[in-house]
């Protein structure tokens, strides 16, 4: 998604650094190192997302924003983003508090060896997850090869967006992918 929306390591700053504010405090978050190369390869960063209904405290930093005046992609990339983020306790509103899933990535010369699977049955951890009072795991997945992935893995979709529902003036779609992604889904498992 980060290609088909021409996202440079500029744009997405303000959101890393927000991430690892909401992720980095919680043990849900995972990276795996080539040990030749002693490269980051692989990682899943997950958050606490409370219900804010049935919470006293605030989400802060969910919005899905990043900096950039140049290319409409970006921000289309994150209004849909925020907008499916926003529904999960609207289509849920049974649920207290879960897990949530921010990113799952692993860099293309690594990708179909089995690391995101490996990521993910480290972080599917129904005593851990209890521990911290959530009921399951919730994610806004953008990329097709994540999506089959939560599919065989037993998540359920919730709710999605078509790609092509947001388009410039000729009637183009702002973001196309290049590996088959035409939507983004918003998905949950109980733990």
């Amino acid at each position: 998604m980060n290609r088909a929306c021409g996202m440079t390591q500029q744009n997405f700053q303000p959101f890393v650094d927000k991430l690892f504010e909401r992720t980095l405090n919680i043990p849900f978050s995972y990276a795996l190192v080539d040990k030749e190369t002693n490269k980051i390869v692989a990682c899943a960063m997950s958050s606490l997302w409370k219900n804010e209904s049935k919470a006293e405290s605030e989400n802060h930093g969910d919005e899905f924003e990043f900096d950039n005046g140049e290319r409409k992609e970006i921000g289309v990339l994150g209004k849909i983003l925020t907008e499916l983020h926003a529904k999960f306790f609207e289509l849920r509103p049974d649920i207290a508090q879960v897990l949530h899933l921010e990113i799952l990535s692993v860099a293309k010369d690594y990708q179909r060896k089995g690391l995101a699977s490996r990521l993910m049955s480290k972080m599917e951890d129904a005593e851990k997850i209890k521990e911290f009072n959530c009921s399951g795991i919730a994610s806004e997945i953008s990329s097709l090869a994540n999506q089959c992935l939560m599919k065989k893995r037993g998540y359920t979709t919730i709710t999605e967006t078509l790609l092509s529902s947001e388009c410039n003036a000729s009637g183009n779609p702002f973001i196309v992918t290049d590996d088959g992604t035409d939507r983004i889904i918003l998905v949950h498992k109980n733990f």
